[in-house]
């Protein structure tokens, strides 16, 4: 809903200059430039207000066929779960115009096992050389030179092309390196043709490969602020923010780390539920080197056959995967406990890892492993 909302208010702006990317439509003239806009939104990757804009166009145009051809495209091909299939048998093929008919063709072509794309648009374009659309779909990032080509023939219709020719340019694709002035300029091109999300979360995608967090974070909540609720640009966001305040958030997780062992040595159960969740549970491997089990409050209120004197932690390392959602600590750790019945004492000595993963809730601990450091001991079985 929220999307169709966006999409109706974004309705009201297109002109009637808008690219056009089917001539041909039986659609009424209201229902086609909303179909023509949605087709922009598709190509520019940002299919959800391309779904909302076509719902939209049904709405006023209950024969415009050309809609449901767009709600189906940007459904998913996949048999066994996608409903593009489906979708286009409930499209009225005799009310589509010739060009219509064609991009249906095409479609169908995506649902079979008879591999017959290649030939099904080879006579599509034969029929419609100069078709925008139909150029479009033979684009290829396996040659990178397309989307050139594409801008230069369709240059009112080749914002899609820019986005790709940006990333072409920050990857090294094009040239003798990344150029990432050159992907900046070519976004820019972009937006002088296309108002939407998609071109700020590629400036913020682009920004981060060159390491500039701060560009990618802001760019990336202008990506969202087109419509925050749920928006799909969301996600990479607190990547951006972690990356940016990297050495902030290991020093938290540091701390974490320290305030949940501290926790599990005092018997703090409150404490202990801060850094654990229900739906993933904690999986410890202990240092006497027994075997992996979950580790949860009953734990807690386990006995133990000694007592600690000291327990200190040291040489932390933070290790953060690639979208900043997981991070794995290691450290070591030194001290001694006393046996209670003999009162002996028992110097303590081992090295240590653990997984955090970032949740909407924070960071939760998933797994500790624990084993003596060279001639160490650990705690007894």
């Amino acid at each position: 809903m929220k999307f169709l909302i966006l999409s109706l208010s974004i309705m009201l702006s297109i002109s009637v200059n808008s690219q056009v990317w089917i001539e041909d439509s039986n659609c009424n003239s209201k229902s086609s430039d909303m179909v023509n806009e949605a087709i922009n939104y598709m190509t520019n990757i940002e299919p959800l207000v391309a779904l909302g804009l076509a719902k939209a166009a049904i709405m006023v145009d209950k024969k415009c066929e050309c809609a449901k051809l767009v709600i189906a495209a940007i459904s998913s091909p996949n048999p066994n779960w996608g409903t593009r299939k489906n979708k286009l048998e409930k499209i009225n093929q005799d009310k589509l115009s010739a060009e219509e008919n064609g991009w249906y063709e095409l479609l169908v072509s995506t649902t079979t096992e008879d591999q017959d794309w290649d030939s099904t648009y080879e006579k599509v374009l034969e029929n419609f050389p100069d078709s925008p659309l139909f150029n479009w779909f033979g684009t290829s990032r396996q040659d990178w030179s397309t989307y050139s080509k594409y801008a230069d023939r369709f240059p009112n219709f080749a914002a899609g092309a820019y986005n790709m020719l940006a990333y072409a340019n920050a990857y090294g694709e094009v040239g003798e390196g990344p150029d990432f002035d050159a992907a900046y300029a070519l976004l820019e091109k972009l937006e002088t043709l296309h108002d939407g999300p998609n071109s700020y979360d590629s400036r913020a995608e682009i920004a981060a490969m060159d390491g500039d967090y701060q560009t990618a974070l802001s760019n990336q909540l202008k990506a969202v602020d087109y419509a925050s609720f749920a928006s799909p640009y969301w996600e990479k966001a607190p990547t951006y923010w972690r990356s940016l305040n990297k050495d902030d958030v290991s020093a938290g997780l540091i701390e974490a780390q320290k305030k949940m062992q501290n926790a599990i040595l005092e018997r703090d159960l409150d404490e202990f539920k801060n850094y654990v969740s229900d739906d993933m549970p904690l999986v410890s491997g202990d240092s006497n080197l027994g075997d992996f089990y979950t580790f949860n409050e009953s734990n807690l209120e386990e006995e133990t056959a000694f007592t600690w004197n000291s327990f200190d932690m040291r040489d932390f390392e933070t290790h953060f995967s690639s979208d900043m959602k997981t991070v794995v600590l290691t450290f070591y750790t030194s001290g001694s406990y006393t046996f209670t019945e003999s009162q002996k004492e028992v110097a303590y000595s081992t090295r240590a890892s653990s997984v955090w993963i970032a949740t909407d809730d924070g960071w939760i601990c998933t797994h500790t492993n624990w084993a003596p450091y060279k001639s160490g001991v650990g705690i007894p079985n």
